[in-house]
């Protein structure tokens, strides 16, 4: 693993240029730090927030370190127990920073029985801010995700799910990635306000 992600790691350049073009595009770009020196070198290029991979929901020096910038931050969860995530959850909380946790499995593609989508419910009781990250294949579950309250969707999209490395069979295509935001925006207009009727 670490011999593929050397060969397709970015330079500081071209996260510059990446930076430069969601720019263009209205797009927030935002990135990954695995260290404190990376925190350092994203700050740098004006990041709007920091994800937080699954691998480091447990790395407190990295949390206390991204805590202190005051940006947003998004956790994901799949590698973690549950105490492991009240703990990040209660270290974050006494640092006032403004989180979002996501449910997870890290299983790429992750099987169906496995994805545990009520678990949400739980994340729920912890936090007011959750979310998925869906590593299925197709987006049935991440629709599910939706409808159990759901805030943020993450998902990971490729040109071709034939590429070399982990993630491109748990990706979606462009036409794919299209369809599902369709999706999410129907369901969304579906599942409405929980009332009935223009006075309540």
């Amino acid at each position: 693993v670490f011999s593929l992600l050397r060969r397709f790691d970015f330079s500081f350049e071209q996260h510059e240029e990446i930076k430069d073009f969601c720019h263009t595009q209205q797009i927030d770009y935002l990135c990954t730090p695995w260290d404190e020196v990376s925190v350092d070198r994203l700050l740098g290029l004006d990041v709007c927030a920091f994800k937080v991979a699954s691998a480091d929901l447990t790395n407190f020096p990295l949390l206390t370190k991204l805590a202190s910038t005051n940006l947003p931050l998004i956790l994901s969860t799949g590698m973690s127990s549950h105490d492991e995530i009240v703990s990040a959850v209660s270290l974050l909380k006494s640092h006032n920073s403004d989180f979002a946790i996501l449910h997870c499995n890290s299983t790429y593609p992750a099987p169906f029985s496995d994805i545990n989508l009520k678990y949400i419910t739980e994340l729920q009781k912890l936090h007011s801010v959750v979310g998925y990250s869906g590593h299925e294949r197709g987006f049935t579950p991440s629709l599910g995700a939706l409808t159990l309250g759901a805030q943020i969707i993450e998902r990971h999209i490729t040109f071709d799910r034939t590429l070399e490395g982990p993630d491109h069979a748990a990706s979606l295509t462009v036409d794919e990635f299209s369809h599902f935001v369709t999706a999410c925006r129907h369901l969304e207009d579906a599942l409405g306000l929980g009332q009935i009727g223009g006075d309540l």
